[in-house]
């Protein structure tokens, strides 16, 4: 394990050293040079995440399809295009910039209140001897924000019209998860950093945390008809458990999205009564014409239709403030 890490580490430095360090030298941007270096591993994991999903789940996907191949094949396209830019570091890189600033300034406040973020191996000293079981726990914290997140950007009209674009999608598959607007990705980033913060998660830890919970939430997307089984199922969101969750709204189950939130592990949904679990096997995407026509659109042409739909859903919202 000793030897893999060096060598991880050996090439991040080696990319750093010869791509990166030049540029920010270039262009005086010295002061980018810690987060420079992160931004490194960022794009190696990235690129590991992108060869998981392509190699070893797509497999899964031309072996045991759930929907066969069809005419609607051509609407996975714009996803791989989200999955790309977003798992090697383009959006993500955009939105570390705009958050930077708001991030370390809130770090600074915190540390004059004197506010110290708890560390769980201080309130439980056992975890500090198990690395494996603080790894777990974190993750659950890290889960269990990410399940209120997701209902909120259900339940508020305004989020919704940025998260829509994501359930807008009529072929779920493995590169779906990463399907979101830019803003809707800002504003949940933001979120659960400064979550992590305050839970007192390393930064090490954070990125571990977030590469798995992301490919596990590519794996839910999944184009798959297979099961966890009975008890597997609750222990782990899969496929059939999340793709309830981006079921088409009927007459007879109007708010059947507005189930199946967490990302990673059901229990939140169990607690919080928001479970379904059947075996039925329903068409994906939104019963909004106007939502609907995302599907219909490039990369660039979403971003900028669903930015508009977003801001007239903030429009009521200004006027009330300005009539008061």
């Amino acid at each position: 394990m000793r030897d893999l890490i060096d060598i991880w580490v050996g090439a991040q430095t080696w990319i750093f050293e010869a791509l990166v360090s030049p540029l920010l030298f270039r262009f005086g941007l010295m002061a980018w040079y810690e987060p420079g270096f992160n931004a490194v591993e960022y794009v190696m994991l990235g690129a590991i995440q992108i060869l998981v999903i392509a190699v070893g789940m797509r497999f899964f996907e031309r072996r045991w399809p759930l929907e066969k191949p069809g005419r609607d094949d051509r609407l996975i396209g714009v996803d791989r295009v989200y999955t790309l830019l977003n798992k090697l570091g383009v959006v993500p890189l955009a939105i570390f910039i705009v958050t930077y600033p708001v991030v370390t300034h809130i770090e600074l406040l915190i540390r004059a209140w004197g506010y110290a973020p708890p560390s769980l191996e201080r309130l439980l000293p056992w975890l500090g001897d198990n690395a494996l079981a603080s790894f777990l726990v974190y993750f659950a914290l890290y889960d269990f924000a990410a399940y209120w997140l997701h209902r909120a950007q259900h339940a508020f009209p305004w989020w919704w019209a940025l998260h829509s674009l994501h359930h807008s999608q009529r072929r779920m598959t493995v590169w779906t998860d990463d399907r979101n607007h830019v803003v809707d990705d800002l504003l949940i980033t933001l979120a659960l950093v400064l979550f992590a913060q305050v839970v007192g998660v390393q930064p090490g830890d954070y990125v571990v945390i977030l590469m798995v919970g992301r490919l596990v939430e590519s794996w839910s997307h999944a184009n798959v008809d297979v099961s966890f089984g009975r008890l597997g199922s609750r222990l782990l969101v899969g496929p059939r458990f999340h793709r309830l969750h981006h079921a088409l709204s009927t007459p007879q189950e109007r708010h059947i999205q507005d189930h199946n939130f967490a990302p990673v592990f059901p229990i939140w949904d169990i607690l919080f009564g928001t479970a379904i679990y059947d075996e039925r096997n329903r068409p994906t995407g939104v019963d909004d014409p106007t939502v609907d026509a995302d599907n219909d659109r490039g990369w660039l042409a979403q971003q900028a239709t669903v930015f508009w739909r977003f801001a007239r859903a903030m429009i009521p919202k200004f006027r009330r403030a300005t009539a008061l």
